[in-house]
């Protein structure tokens, strides 16, 4: 179903484009960043230093992700590397399933790192089980926006339009739980009964990741209303579709 020499060929532009090392730079930068700020809190020191970290490195990972993906798709394009993939005897949606494999064990990778970052920093009186949900799901969540990516860099034909599209996509995935609590609080104009509708419409449609990777999680623990199961059913679902939108994409071009 996948090309290993193809996924090979990514992970090795990863790795010229010096991805790997600037990723792993950037976790050492935000936890040293954050036990710093963590220091200076009055009260709680750990647990400000780790909340501080989880949600910066979450965000940055994210987008380090994104740009990879999107700005690798788009120079293949470019220098017509795509076209001289696909004369050699590799079907397309081989290439493009390989492609979807080789960003998502560069997801792993950078998940693990942070999971390992958090883990060192987490106090030994904290609840460390919940780390696991928490690392998972932060796992589904950087497949998923790279998939994410990875889409809209088949669709659009400017890096920078994938870029924010993509973005724009993780924004409103991250707020749609704050969208909807707003939209179902006390309504008094009437076009914003037919907004809420409408914003239901669209959380059926979008992944619901302000569910997942919670920083709470570290703190408190998970509370049981999102477990392994939700979070693997969503990372599937919402791969799959994304995976085969940009199939059809990529299949209905002419080389």
């Amino acid at each position: 179903m996948f090309s290993w020499p193809l996924v090979t060929y990514v992970l090795m532009a990863a790795l010229r484009d010096r991805l790997i090392v600037s990723l792993i730079v950037l976790v050492a930068v935000g936890t040293s960043l954050s036990v710093f700020i963590g220091s200076s809190a009055i009260l709680e020191k750990d647990q400000f230093a780790l909340v501080f970290a989880a949600a910066g490195l979450r965000f940055a990972g994210v987008a380090g992700l994104v740009l990879f993906t999107v700005f690798y798709v788009r120079r293949a394009f470019d220098t017509k590397d795509i076209e001289f993939l696909l004369a050699r005897p590799v079907s397309r949606f081989s290439f493009l399933f390989s492609h979807a494999v080789a960003f998502s064990v560069l997801a792993a990778l950078l998940a693990a790192t942070i999971v390992l970052a958090i883990s060192i920093m987490m106090p030994q009186d904290m609840l460390e089980g919940s780390v696991l949900l928490w690392g998972f799901s932060l796992l589904v969540e950087f497949i998923i926006m790279v998939n994410a990516a990875l889409f809209f860099a088949m669709v659009l034909s400017s890096a920078v339009g994938g870029v924010m599209a993509a973005s724009g996509l993780y924004i409103l995935a991250r707020l749609m739980g704050e969208l909807l609590g707003v939209m179902s609080v006390g309504l008094l104009l009437p076009f914003l009964n037919e907004m809420s509708i409408v914003m239901k419409l669209v959380s059926m449609v979008v992944p619901r990741l302000d569910l997942m990777a919670q920083t709470s999680w570290l703190l408190y623990g998970s509370s049981g209303d999102v477990g392994f199961s939700y979070v693997l059913i969503q990372g599937v679902v919402y791969s799959a579709l994304l995976i085969g939108a940009a199939f059809v994409d990529l299949n209905r071009r002419q080389f």
